[in-house]
């Protein structure tokens, strides 16, 4: 067989690559070629002098002329050494020449025909795809906007939902609260926290009398962990109660000294002096402010606790002491007492710093917006110091408050220089008020509830009698005798009672 042309092939290449895909698709134009050579070539076979074998030769014969016309194409070419015309070899190629119809030139009317159809063709489809495409860009609009106002309907749909169980939430913890509230304030309740606190109480002062008697060097771990329970304890109560302010008195900062010089630098000997000097005021606010030993009620007993413990621990520390303990008190007591009267002062002086600074100016104006109590206003309002002042003073009744309490202060600050035994019998006497106070509490209580009741009983019985004497038709009782239980009745019914040492004193009478 003849070697096919190299310039041909490429060019067939490069004119199949310019063929547009479109165009060849489904039926390729090399399938068309096929298709037609190969009826010719059956035709031929049949019968040589056929139309359609005369169609065949002048198609070759064209494609002839135009293989020679083309660019590149050399007039002859030498096969295996020898020398051929160009007509033989365009005679024996003119079935591949005719292969492809995109090598032909358009002056072809067949080939140009098919070029100007399927030019015709990729316009038509060409539009044909552009307007789905656009169809489909507004459908793709169209949807994104559909879910864009589902989501939002879905978004405010849940939102309601979130919120009307948020509302039925905050509804159920509310009613949750009220009963609890109710049920903590049965009398059921109260009886039985009572008995627990005043058990506790006990079993504390058990606790603390051995651990005294026994090892005083180790009494200030008992003391702290006493005092982390009665500070959280406080911390509850006041921030249910809304009086947290009540958290920045100077009952709390002295023990916050005293576990600081404790635990985190012992052998500081300024630290001893700021922890010594505050229990002269914690032993003189035990007397001041009644603490009574209530062991059943834990806001009066509290408060004794966050006075009397203190004192107590640094006399322990004093009487025996261990470690780094030690090195701080003998650094402290070696001091001049100008130099101890100094450290002293400066820890009162920071904290009435913070105390004046939060009270009075950062957090005044929501101290008043919602009616919060603090120490300032229990002294001012509710003890009314503030209206027993001169006109001229009360516009300045917290100057006069911060003065008075550093006064207490002054008048505990010759603590530091007592010696040990002088300090012990000054926290016995303290201890002793506090135990005072609280059988006062007792006594009046009791004695109030006795008197109550007993006038009751006897309008009971008086009522009773008078209705018996009544119905015999006797003349009704003197009224010198129904005097003083009537009058018993008016006070019992008023609520009004007499204090403990009068009722004490017309009992002996009686």
């Amino acid at each position: 067989m003849p070697a096919a042309n190299p310039e041909r092939v490429t060019e067939r290449e490069n004119t199949e690559d310019d063929e547009p895909s479109l165009l060849r698709s489904p039926l390729t134009a090399r399938q068309r070629s096929d298709e037609s050579i190969d009826s010719s070539q059956d035709a031929e076979e049949l019968d040589p002098d056929s139309p359609n074998e005369t169609q065949g030769r002048e198609l070759r014969h064209r494609g002839r002329k135009s293989g020679k016309d083309a660019p590149g194409n050399d007039r002859g070419t030498t096969i295996a050494g020898e020398e051929t015309s160009s007509e033989e070899v365009d005679t024996n190629k003119a079935p591949s020449e005719s292969y492809y119809y995109d090598s032909f030139d358009e002056s072809c009317p067949e080939t140009g025909l098919f070029r100007r159809e399927a030019t015709f063709l990729h316009r038509l489809k060409t539009r044909r795809e552009r307007k789905p495409l656009k169809q489909r860009v507004e459908g793709l609009v169209q949807e994104l906007r559909r879910r864009q106002a589902n989501f939002k309907l879905r978004s405010q749909s849940v939102n309601q939902q979130l919120r009307h169980q948020l509302l039925s939430q905050q509804e159920q913890i509310v009613k949750r609260s009220r009963q609890m509230t109710a049920k903590l304030q049965s009398g059921r309740s109260r009886a039985w926290r009572h008995k627990w606190v005043f058990a506790l109480v006990q079993l504390d002062f058990l606790v603390s009398a051995f651990w005294l008697g026994k090892r005083p060097d180790t009494y200030y771990l008992y003391y702290t962990a006493q005092m982390a329970l009665i500070i959280a304890s406080k911390i509850l109560d006041y921030r249910v109660k809304a009086q947290h302010y009540f958290l920045l008195d100077f009952c709390f900062f002295a023990n916050y000294s005293v576990l600081f010089w404790l635990w985190f630098m012992p052998s500081s000997g300024m630290l001893f002096n700021i922890a010594d000097g505050v229990c002269g005021l914690l032993a003189i606010s035990v007397v001041v402010f009644r603490n009574s030993c209530v062991p059943h009620d834990f806001v009066r007993i509290s408060n004794a606790y966050v006075h009397y413990p203190a004192v107590v621990c640094m006399l322990s520390v004093k009487m025996q002491c261990e470690g780094d303990m030690c090195l701080g008190i003998e650094r402290g007591s070696e001091m001049g007492w100008l130099w101890r009267l100094k450290d002293a002062y400066i820890g009162y002086l920071s904290w009435a710093a913070v105390y004046a600074s939060v009270i009075f100016i950062f957090a005044r104006n929501r101290i008043d917006r919602k009616q919060r109590d603090t120490l300032y206003k229990y002294f001012a309002v509710t003890l009314g110091f503030k209206e027993k002042l001169p006109k001229a003073l009360r516009p300045y009744s917290q100057v006069v408050f911060m003065a008075g309490h550093q006064t207490l202060f002054l008048f505990g600050i010759p603590w530091l220089f007592f010696p040990l035994a002088l300090q012990i019998l000054i926290t016995i006497v303290a201890i002793t008020a506090f135990f005072h106070n609280g059988g006062r509490f007792y006594v009046d209580h009791f004695w109030k509830a006795y008197e109550r009741n007993t006038a009751q009983y006897v309008d009971a019985a008086y009522s009773a009698m008078s209705q018996a004497e009544a119905d015999n038709g006797a003349p009704s009782p003197d009224r010198r005798d129904t005097e003083l239980p009537a009058l018993n009745g008016e006070n019992a019914q008023s609520g009004e009672g007499v204090s403990g040492d009068a009722a004490a004193t017309g009992a002996a009478d009686d």
